[in-house]
């Protein structure tokens, strides 16, 4: 098992991407998280347009279809409040195409003539724990790549949703001492259980190519801080195929 600390001031995991309209998760995803990981490790996410194996109708990137597979959990620490979603309202300029677009060019004397609010969603204050079990290769490729090993081979450096949000610290903690943390377990549908204010929507696995094969489930905290990570926190990546 690889347990990982994490902490970033700022990080974004987008469920989705309006051009006026940004949101983000309450909490990192297992995507990202798995994404973070494989870019530490330098393993290679992105199926590019010019590998015979792309499909090319689409004119993007796509996910590689053989990537490792892997179980995570994700907790918050012992004593550590949950991130905090913030708001950034900004400014969209662009220059509109067609007659009625936007005001008249010659109104903005050279300027651009659409002005128009955008709003973007982001956490602060992100320190979380990941656990990793079930594929002993790229726990050690992990460790390689904390340790600099592939510092002159990976893809930019790492962060958490955008990348201008740089990650404090990504540090590998004693895999005999789990951390005590509220663990983001699975809402299993029809519980009786009560329902937990802080129930969120998180992305497990997203598909570039096809949306529809994009998943995500309902997750909560546990209200009692725990060094046992319960069995419904612990999610595949890629999901399983049954």
């Amino acid at each position: 098992m690889l347990i990982l600390e994490l902490k970033a001031p700022f990080a974004a995991c987008r469920p989705m991407a309006a051009g006026w309209y940004r949101p983000t998760a309450t909490m990192l995803t297992h995507s990202a998280a798995y994404g973070l990981l494989l870019n530490v490790a330098c393993v290679e996410t992105r199926l590019r347009e010019e590998e015979k194996s792309h499909p090319g109708r689409i004119p993007s990137s796509l996910t590689r279809p053989d990537l490792p597979q892997v179980r995570l959990a994700i907790g918050i620490p012992e004593a550590s409040p949950a991130p905090q979603v913030q708001t950034i309202f900004q400014q969209l300029h662009n220059y509109p195409v067609g007659k009625d677009a936007g005001v008249p060019a010659e109104w903005t004397k050279g300027s651009k003539n659409n002005i128009s609010p955008v709003r973007r969603e982001f956490l602060s204050n992100l320190h979380v724990v990941v656990c990793m079990d079930g594929n002993d290769e790229l726990e050690t490729r992990i460790r390689q790549g904390l340790a600099g090993a592939f510092n002159d081979q990976r893809y930019g450096l790492p962060f958490v949703g955008d990348n201008a949000f740089l990650i404090d610290r990504l540090a590998e903690r004693d895999p005999s001492k789990i951390p005590g943390c509220r663990w983001y377990q699975l809402v299993k549908e029809n519980s009786d259980s009560e329902q937990v204010p802080t129930t969120t929507r998180l992305t497990t696995w997203i598909d570039r190519q096809d949306m529809t094969k994009t998943k995500s489930d309902l997750f909560a905290p546990t209200s009692e801080i725990s060094s046992t990570i319960p069995k419904e926190a612990w999610q595949w990546i890629p999901p399983q195929v049954n």
